[in-house]
């Protein structure tokens, strides 16, 4: 029967497991398997380690300095920090030197953007506050830097633009009634190191406020900072757009006391008593003919048409 035959179809005829293939589909996302990298061996390693880092020029941190503080007096940030100076600058205490803490390096290893420009700004900043009132008072006022991150080309920089850099404490011990303090995002004991000396004339940092709500102290700590708060006027410092340059940042700024102020008048007096003690010095005469040269240089013709003849 014909469902017999096919029962009895012989085994040789019956397909074996081992000859059926089985394909497994391709995809397409597949990728090689990711190789290791190569072993660097330690002694490589080591060496790497012990090569100096290469530092960016003198000449490279001046340039970017200068992009930056183009940019950065273009902003609302620098006229407002400029009037805020120039309207305040009468009646509150003349600042004599300026110190600047902890402004960081130019050349950050990891060459961070943000780090750059947050040094290049803080440092304009407090440029700015000297430039208006040296032109204010008239006179220069010398600058120092203390900063243990400094490069030597950093140094160089400061240097060039006649500024001095010094190491800790020399600034600490430089702070005295006349100087301008500058020292943005710093940690409290920079602070204190700062203020314990004398309470300056001038300062920018973290103010009072912002110690007292966010800090754990006790009753008494940080005096030196909430005696300023309670003697000096504060500001709030203009702020850098949407950049954290000067977040939490307060100028604070003594106001001139009756006594200080008579003694500044009586100064000026001394001096201008000095300059009429001198002896008077006959003028040189000078022939007619000079002196009517140097008026007709000085008055136009149109100014003389009217005189009498």
């Amino acid at each position: 029967m014909p469902a017999m035959a096919a029962a009895e179809q012989p085994e040789s005829q019956e397909p074996k497991q081992e000859e059926w293939i089985h394909v497994k589909p391709k995809s397409r996302f597949r990728r090689n398997a990711p190789r290791s990298p190569p072993k660097i061996p330690g002694s490589a390693l080591s060496k790497l380690a012990d090569e100096p880092r290469a530092l960016k020029s003198v000449a490279d941190i001046t340039a970017e300095y200068e992009v930056f503080k183009t940019r950065w007096r273009d902003t609302p940030c620098h006229a407002e920090l400029k009037k805020l100076v120039e309207a305040n600058a009468e009646a509150h205490r003349t600042v004599r030197k300026a110190v600047c803490l902890g402004v960081g390096t130019f050349d950050p290893e990891d060459g961070g953007w943000d780090a750059k420009r947050r040094s290049y700004i803080q440092l304009d900043g407090f440029l700015t506050i000297v430039e208006v009132l040296s032109a204010l008072y008239k006179e220069s006022i010398p600058c120092s830097f203390q900063e243990p991150r400094f490069t030597p080309n950093d140094t160089e920089f400061l240097t060039n633009l006649g500024h001095k850099v010094v190491k800790s404490p020399a600034a600490f011990e430089a702070v005295d009634q006349d100087t301008l303090v500058f020292a943005v995002h710093m940690y409290r004991p920079i602070y204190e190191a700062a203020l314990e000396k004398a309470s300056p004339a001038m300062f920018v940092g973290t103010g009072w406020d912002v110690w007292d709500e966010f800090a754990t102290m006790k009753e008494g700590d940080f005096k030196c900072m909430s005696d300023m708060h309670d003697s000096h006027k504060h500001f709030p410092f203009p702020q850098d757009g949407t950049y954290t340059t000067f977040s939490s940042t307060c100028l604070y700024w003594r106001a001139k006391t009756e006594s200080s102020t008579r003694s500044e008048d009586e100064s000026a007096k001394d001096a201008s008593t000095v300059v009429s003690q001198k002896p008077d010095e006959k003028p040189t005469e000078k022939p007619a003919e000079e002196f009517s040269e140097k008026v007709s240089e000085d008055k136009p013709e149109s100014k003389l048409e009217g005189a009498p003849s």
